[in-house]
């Protein structure tokens, strides 16, 4: 009777041992998978900074060299014989998660010494998708810097001061809006200061009137002065005004009898931005 009580109880630890190891390695199935071995490095290439390291396995040494460009390696002391872990990183908006494996079977077709992250491979915190991070937003305005088709119409020229509106653009919540100022004179203009404001189309009396700063998120350029050119991008929340307001662009210089430059953005230019495709 003992001997029969002894070997039901040993199968039943064997199958909860199974059991449990099949639960744990098919939890992690869906993530993506770094094989580690010893004295051999793996780099992952970020698209995005990365702010925060995380791994499971004792035995594994995560060291960043840049915001983008993280080592996973076996420490030098490790003592697992095996290991089979979770590394998460995380970034301002999102987390990428992998599935390390060491000393398992595997050929050595499956080792990758580099994996890169795209863009594709991080996950929204608290399903947040349309937030984006400063750093997303500037790479997204640097890329609408390169697109040759746009709207390219001066709105103002004054004192040797030509600004013209190059290109607007959405991305779900966010508004990009590409200007560009042209110094004509021999003399540089030092900026004092750069502000957006909804104003009235038609002002009949100064009391009357109202203005509404609007403050952009990002601008992707942070410029004091230029010579001739001065051109940037400016990433905002995204927002509505009714057809009798405008959305007022005002350069002023810093000097007591500064040049100051101001142009309007319809409505209409808003509602014809282009879809930036992310």
């Amino acid at each position: 009777m003992k001997k029969i009580i002894f070997l039901t109880a040993l199968c039943c630890l064997y199958i909860s041992l199974t059991f449990s190891q099949e639960v744990s390695s098919s939890v992690f199935t869906d993530l993506p998978v770094i094989f580690l071995k010893k004295s051999v490095s793996v780099h992952l290439i970020s698209d995005k900074p990365v702010r925060y390291l995380n791994s499971s396995l004792s035995g594994v040494s995560l060291d960043q060299a840049t915001d983008g460009l993280i080592r996973v390696s076996l420490a030098d002391s490790a003592s697992i014989s095996h290991g089979d872990g979770i590394l998460t990183l995380a970034g301002e908006r999102g987390f990428v998660q992998f599935r390390m494996i060491y000393n398992h079977p595997f050929p050595d077709s499956v080792f990758r010494t580099s994996i890169r992250i795209g863009l594709d491979d991080w996950k929204p915190f608290n399903g947040q998708g349309k937030e984006l991070g400063e750093q997303e937003l500037k790479g997204l305005a640097h890329d609408l810097l390169k697109s040759r088709k746009g709207i390219f119409q001066t709105r103002q020229d004054r004192y040797g001061i030509k600004a013209r509106l190059n290109k607007i653009a959405t991305l779900g919540d966010y508004i990009f809006i590409d200007m560009s100022f042209y110094n004509k004179s021999n003399i540089g203009y030092d900026i004092d200061q750069l502000s957006f404001s909804l104003e009235d189309k038609k002002i009949a009396k100064a009391t009357n009137s109202q203005s509404v700063p609007i403050v952009p998120e990002v601008s992707l350029f942070e410029t004091s002065s230029f010579k001739r050119l001065y051109r940037n991008v400016f990433v905002f929340k995204k927002f509505t005004f009714p057809g009798n307001k405008i959305l007022q662009v005002q350069l002023s210089e810093k000097q007591l009898s500064g040049r100051s430059i101001n142009f309007p953005i319809r409505y209409s230019d808003v509602l014809d931005a282009d879809v930036i495709v992310y």
